[in-house]
């Protein structure tokens, strides 16, 4: 599956929107079926966001500098699986919890923002990794700009249930609550540290 330069743009303009709470911005994504499978090739777009995370895990593991990126594959596996995990977990746990949900043309609409927000939600959590990549900052304060960026995070995951659920039943606040217990959960599964 190939995605447009022009798909990536709107699509990612729609999470954007989101994150800004504009409810009506689920339109901006292709919510055609088409766009429910594009969505997955669109976590591709979160591998750039796995560098800074990665170089940040290996500094907390105290592994050589001056060693290749990739020198530890367990670690950089570790990073990639939890990376995707963070994303695809919500989805998964819903489809669990209410399988016949997989017909609902709302959830269809939720997969598809959800996948293209977990690019930009990515993007985001890989902000405080970089800072304390690069040195300028230690843990301490790299793990309090990632508590910042998470709370950011998870607005945006709200927003992305209340578009495409409504807001008045409370299924957004719980689908948000979902992922903070499921993106901690993830964590620990794969021992790294919260960036």
């Amino acid at each position: 599956m190939r995605l447009a330069a022009d798909d990536v743009t709107r699509s990612l303009r729609a999470s954007w929107r989101l994150l800004r709470a504009e409810s009506q911005a689920l339109p901006g994504f292709d919510l055609s079926r088409q766009g429910f499978w594009s969505s997955y090739a669109a976590l591709l777009l979160t591998v750039p966001a796995m560098i800074p995370t990665l170089a940040a895990q290996r500094l907390l593991a105290h592994l050589p500098d001056g060693e290749n990126l990739f020198a530890a594959p367990m670690l950089a596996a570790s990073v990639a699986g939890a990376q995707l995990a963070t994303i695809l977990a919500v989805p998964l746990l819903l489809l669990a919890l209410a399988p016949a949900m997989r017909r609902d043309p709302r959830f269809t609409g939720f997969v598809i923002a959800w996948n293209w927000s977990g690019v930009l939600a990515a993007g985001l959590m890989a902000v405080p990794a970089a800072v304390f990549a690069i040195g300028w900052s230690n843990p301490q304060i790299a793990m309090f700009q990632s508590l910042g960026f998470a709370a950011i995070v998870l607005r945006l995951r709200y927003c992305v249930a209340r578009a495409a659920f409504g807001g008045g039943n409370g299924i957004a606040a719980a689908i948000a609550c979902a992922s903070a217990l499921a993106d901690y959960a993830v964590l620990r599964t794969f021992g790294l540290a919260a960036f």
